[in-house]
């Protein structure tokens, strides 16, 4: 299979949406309460990538392929951290049947590349301590945990979002 990093445009908005809310659901089945998972809906997930998408609020990269968009991620610089050289990862999702595939790879290859090109010194990321999936994958890349924690509640209980940092060599 063959993949193609792009910028997102609005166009793909719908399928980004899709993308976010099947892949939300697939990687925190038993997880997180399944009233929480359920809250992502696909209308909430259309507002949010168009607004993103239409205002640059952050980059956005798509993974295209024969069969169209397969996944997608988004980084940027919160408001905490602009005038640094430090990055935010906030999302990075792959459409269930394609996760092992090699897209998550292409995409973080390609976001990687672009923080260079920004002078970027160093990316961090929040991913829940109880993934780990996401913190396997996210290691391999060479980011490590920083000590900080961010505890999210829910409804029905408290989830964990540990703090990975990766500093980025000239």
């Amino acid at each position: 299979m063959k993949i193609r990093v792009r910028k997102a445009l609005v166009d793909d908005v719908d399928r980004i949406a899709h993308i976010h809310v099947s892949s939300w659901a697939y990687a925190y089945n038993g997880l997180m309460p399944q009233s929480f998972i359920e809250s992502y809906t696909l209308e909430k997930r259309r507002k949010l990538w168009s607004n993103i998408i239409e205002r640059s609020l952050a980059e956005v990269l798509v993974a295209d392929c024969d069969e169209g968009l397969v996944g997608f991620l988004c980084f940027g610089q919160p408001k905490a951290l602009n005038g640094t050289e430090v990055y935010e990862l906030s999302s990075i999702y792959i459409a269930p049947d394609k996760i092992g595939a090699g897209i998550g790879q292409a995409l973080y290859n390609e976001c990687e590349r672009m923080l260079r090109l920004l002078k970027a010194q160093k990316v961090s990321l929040w991913a829940l301590d109880s993934n780990e999936r996401a913190l396997k994958f996210y290691t391999k890349q060479g980011f490590t945990p920083t000590g900080e924690i961010n505890k999210e509640r829910t409804n029905d209980l408290v989830l964990n979002d540990v703090e990975l940092a990766k500093e980025l060599s000239a």
